[in-house]
């Protein structure tokens, strides 16, 4: 699970020029935050995890993929599925205290920040974001309009206010490489499963 603003941040390396309803999508399956019991199911962390990436593909066919929203959540699922088995296991394995989701949660918030700071387009985003209409989040792939502002309204401020240290572990080369390869990744998958999906992004 990359920090909202890596999602953001993946999301311009695959569609620079990708409507706000996208960006939404990029980042809106995290507002369950609070519940992690229901963002595990949101985001398929509750079935076997060999059984995961068809799964998601299983739920890709159910989602209106010319849809920017749809396109962008799904993107944000894969890239959940991606980040879990890479960055997220290797912390895992590698960490040697007592809390290691205290400190991986650190470490994604100061990657988080500096994904922000190294990006020129995401305050205008940010403000675009904040003031979005909620026609732009309207799907099949619900989420409750009380959590979506409120995760809104958290993000704007704290990206905005915020400016931490580079990450020892997330670090800035980790990150771009991490999005590079998943954009990659993501463009096979759609071409392999979604050929009718055509976009000038994939």
């Amino acid at each position: 699970m990359p920090a909202t603003m890596m999602h953001l941040f993946a999301g311009h390396a695959l569609w620079p020029a990708g409507s706000d309803a996208f960006f939404l999508g990029c980042i809106l399956p995290d507002c369950l935050d609070c519940d992690r019991a229901a963002k595990d199911r949101v985001h398929l962390r509750d079935v076997p995890k060999d059984e995961r990436l068809t799964r998601l593909v299983a739920l890709g066919h159910t989602l209106d993929l010319s849809s920017d929203y749809d396109f962008g959540v799904f993107f944000h699922l894969y890239l959940d599925y991606l980040w879990d088995n890479g960055p997220q296991s290797d912390h895992r394995r590698a960490y040697q205290g007592s809390d290691w989701f205290r400190d991986y949660r650190a470490h994604l918030s100061r990657a988080g920040s500096r994904a922000y700071a190294r990006s020129l387009w995401a305050k205008p985003l940010w403000d675009r974001l904040i003031c979005a209409d909620a026609s732009l989040w309207q799907s099949t792939f619900s989420l409750p309009e009380d959590k979506i502002r409120a995760f809104l309204e958290f993000n704007y401020r704290w990206h905005t206010e915020e400016r931490l240290s580079e990450s020892e572990i997330f670090t800035d080369r980790l990150v771009d490489d991490f999005t590079a390869d998943a954009v990659e990744k993501f463009r096979r998958l759609m071409r392999e499963h979604f050929p009718a999906v055509t976009r000038l992004c994939l």
